[in-house]
């Protein structure tokens, strides 16, 4: 009876292990091995109830052996398919065997997202422009990439896809990414799923954006409890072409601002204005953020002075005189090419610390700003620079997305004049703060000491020292009254011990 019930295990197990090595793949989609019934598509893009289908940019409807996918802008439906002829689907934009290998980005905020796939290695292969590039990996490898010949017929049949921000007439190889300054920033996040689906790398995405998106709301809620009283106004601002001033209104700016525990400053009247409409509204902003592209001439704080009409003004306002005048152009190559083009839309956690960085330094006491550099201030741009890649990482899916402690954090009690209106007090239950209110970085938790603790310590000491002194001193003088003693009782002895000394001298 044992034998049989041994036997029966060992035919369990050759039968799970025959299915594990017959199992079909997604390489066997298109071959004579494709089975209709299996799902070649196990791994599912989902969205979370904060975001959710209908507040996302596109749609996904999987089936066994394709996914439609809707840009809900355009209105495109891509057909990704793995078999080795198209499914036939109506109304389908476009139909583009996946995974994809030989990709084009006409813009280069798509790289970071493929950057995080671990898809810049080998599926990269055309940019727009192979100079504006920042990564550092990507300079240093810049020859596994090329620029991309848009006329050339040839090139564009040769590729599986090509990425670009603007739907195409010729349709084809081209697939829409649609977010702008009208997207909020963790929607423009969620794009890195819609790119997944081209490479088969759905798992990877959900679990870099979840993440992303965990780390965004940890820090939106250790700021919730700033009082609105001492939050601060920001205002992001633009030249523009035709000597117009701007300041930003659009979803991304309200919506990334108010998650900073600020007020975005937005008047009712908010395009088309002069220099002095624009320097009348911005006059009591705490902070100015410049989004204007400027060329190099005038990327230095006296032109801007003069383009934004401060030249002839000796009563300078506050975001002036305190230098909280910043651009998005700390990080940049050698070229001049800002970072924040290519690398924000996929790490808007990573722009909710800056902005809360910019406001309150001491929240995280370590924290390195990322994009946003003090325009009043030379020196606070940092180049990229090809001896910066981690080529441990280079070209797999990143994984490391830093951590955030949930805390408490109050502000620093000061108003939008800078002017001290209420103390913050130390948080209840906290450890995380100082007893100014400050956020303490738990990744380099610094050990500081109560000063009640030291002044208890240093009284114990002091009364210890004091006890012992007193005991030694009772003890010597105890040892020099008994000696005393002894000399005094023995004085008889000692005489006649010289008087027989003397007697045999005689």
């Amino acid at each position: 009876m044992n034998m049989l019930r041994f036997n029966g295990f060992k035919c369990l197990l050759v039968l799970s292990i025959l299915c594990y090595l017959t199992h079909p793949v997604l390489s066997d989609c298109r071959d004579a091995t494709f089975d209709v019934n299996f799902d070649y598509f196990p791994d599912k893009v989902y969205f979370d109830n904060d975001i959710g289908t209908s507040n996302s940019g596109f749609n996904v409807t999987y089936h066994n052996n394709y996914v439609i996918l809707t840009n809900k802008h355009t209105s495109e439906t891509y057909v990704l398919y793995c078999t080795a002829t198209q499914p036939a689907v109506a109304a389908a934009t476009n139909y583009i065997q996946v995974p994809v290998t030989n990709v084009v980005v006409s813009d280069r905020s798509f790289i970071s997202f493929l950057e995080i796939l671990g898809e810049e290695k080998t599926s990269l292969k055309y940019v727009d422009d192979k100079k504006t590039i920042t990564s550092p990996c990507l300079q240093k490898y810049n020859y596994l990439y090329d620029n991309f010949n848009y006329a050339n017929t040839s090139l564009v049949s040769s590729v599986d896809v090509i990425f670009t921000n603007k739907p195409s007439n010729t349709g084809g190889k081209y697939v829409t990414i649609s977010y702008d300054e009208d997207t909020p920033a963790l929607q423009k996040a969620e794009w890195i799923k819609y790119m997944s689906l081209f490479f088969n790398k759905t798992a990877i995405a959900n679990e870099a954006f979840d993440k992303i998106r965990s780390n965004y709301f940890c820090h939106l809620d250790n700021l919730s409890k700033v009082p609105n009283e001492t939050k601060k106004s920001i205002a992001w601002v633009s030249l523009e072409s035709d000597k117009t001033f701007t300041i930003k209104s659009s979803s991304f700016y309200p919506n990334v601002t108010s998650d900073a525990a600020a007020f975005l400053l937005n008047p009712q009247i908010t395009t088309d204005l002069s220099v002095d409409d624009l320097k009348q509204y911005i006059s009591g902003a705490y902070i100015v953020i410049d989004m204007s592209d400027l060329i190099t001439q005038y990327s230095t704080l006296d032109a801007w002075k003069n383009l934004f009409g401060y030249n002839q003004t000796s009563d300078l306002p506050r975001f002036l005189k305190e230098k909280l005048l910043f651009r998005t152009h700390k990080l940049l190559n050698s070229n001049g090419n800002d970072d924040w083009s290519e690398s924000s839309a996929s790490r808007p956690d990573l722009i909710l610390q800056d902005l809360i960085a910019i406001q309150y330094p001491s929240y995280q006491k370590d924290y390195v700003v990322n994009w946003f550099n003090k325009f009043a201030e030379t020196g606070d741009e940092v180049v990229i620079s090809a001896d910066k890649c981690n080529d441990a990482t280079f070209g797999l899916p990143k994984t490391d997305f830093g951590t955030c402690v949930p805390t408490k954090f109050l502000g620093d009690g000061r108003n939008n004049s800078g002017i001290q209106i209420m103390d913050v007090g130390r948080n209840e239950g906290d450890d995380n703060h100082n007893k100014d209110g400050d956020s303490i970085n738990n990744d380099k938790k610094e050990n500081k000491v109560k000063p009640g603790v030291i002044i208890a310590v240093s009284l114990v000491g002091s009364l210890l020292l004091l006890g012992l002194g007193a005991v030694l001193l009772a003890v010597s003088r105890r040892k020099y009254r008994e000696r005393f003693v002894k000399l005094r009782d023995e004085p008889v002895v000692q005489m006649d011990s010289v008087k027989e000394v003397k007697e045999v001298k005689v």
